[in-house]
């Protein structure tokens, strides 16, 4: 498994960690990677969240 990072700080986020996905902007800021750990409550990420896999997606 890859490390997951938060868009906000750039930190790894822990595995178990509840992270809160938002849809992706074209205004958002993301922080560059680093590897220490993230510090935010809760991480951020801006993607749909793998656990709703059809979020965002359109009937063909």
């Amino acid at each position: 498994m890859t490390e997951m990072h938060c868009h906000f700080c750039g930190g790894v986020i822990p595995n178990g960690a509840k992270v809160k996905y938002l849809p992706p902007r074209v205004t958002a800021q993301v922080a560059p990677a680093h590897p220490d750990p993230c510090s935010c409550s809760p991480p951020i990420v801006y993607e749909h969240s793998p656990l709703d896999p059809d979020e965002g997606e359109t009937a063909p």
